[in-house]
């Protein structure tokens, strides 16, 4: 009894993201989504920039790529970009299917395309525009840490990778908040 009196103490019964994860709070869900933005976010976009080792801003961006220094993109970059857009969207109809609906999609879209703080720009294409915006299906495929410069589908080793590591990370982290 004490331990189902203890378990019923950790759900959240506040608003929604309040409470410990696993008891009122859903780290990857829907984990297909957060799979898919992880996977091409490593990825720099059209509108990143560059830093040299000084911090200081690179002249070349395409240049500063080719050399290995590390894009920084801004949440009004990822919510702006076209072809970001375009290869999450086509991501989240391939990987999702009928396992998301479609204003579970838009839901997630609009809290999450940017980023996850929760003062963010929103993006400037709904799921169902940016999905729309691909005219014929991707034929490259984005290796995973190069630029992103055309919608772009994702090789399946990457999303599995990052799908069973957030699935995996949330587990432990439910079990911590159990145990803890």
């Amino acid at each position: 009894l004490l331990h189902v009196f203890s378990a019923l103490c950790m759900v959240s019964t506040g608003r929604y993201g309040h409470g410990f994860i696993g008891y009122g709070i859903d780290m990857y869900d829907p984990n297909c989504a957060y799979s898919c933005r992880a996977v091409i976010s490593d990825s720099a976009l059209n509108c990143s920039t560059y830093s040299d080792m000084n911090g200081m801003a690179a002249m070349n961006a395409t240049e500063m790529a080719a050399e290995g220094m590390t894009a920084s993109t801004s949440a009004e970059c990822y919510a702006t970009d076209d072809t970001f857009l375009q290869t999450l969207a086509y991501c989240l109809y391939v990987r999702c299917d009928d396992a998301v609906s479609i204003p579970d999609r838009e839901n997630w879209w609009y809290a999450n395309v940017a980023g996850r703080k929760s003062i963010q720009p929103d993006p400037k294409w709904s799921y169902q525009e940016s999905l729309a915006k691909v005219t014929t299906p991707p034929t490259e495929t984005l290796v995973n840490g190069d630029p992103l410069n055309t919608t772009s589908l994702i090789y399946d080793s990457d999303y599995i990778q990052n799908w069973n590591a957030q699935q995996v990370f949330e587990e432990q982290e439910i079990i911590h908040e159990r145990y803890g």
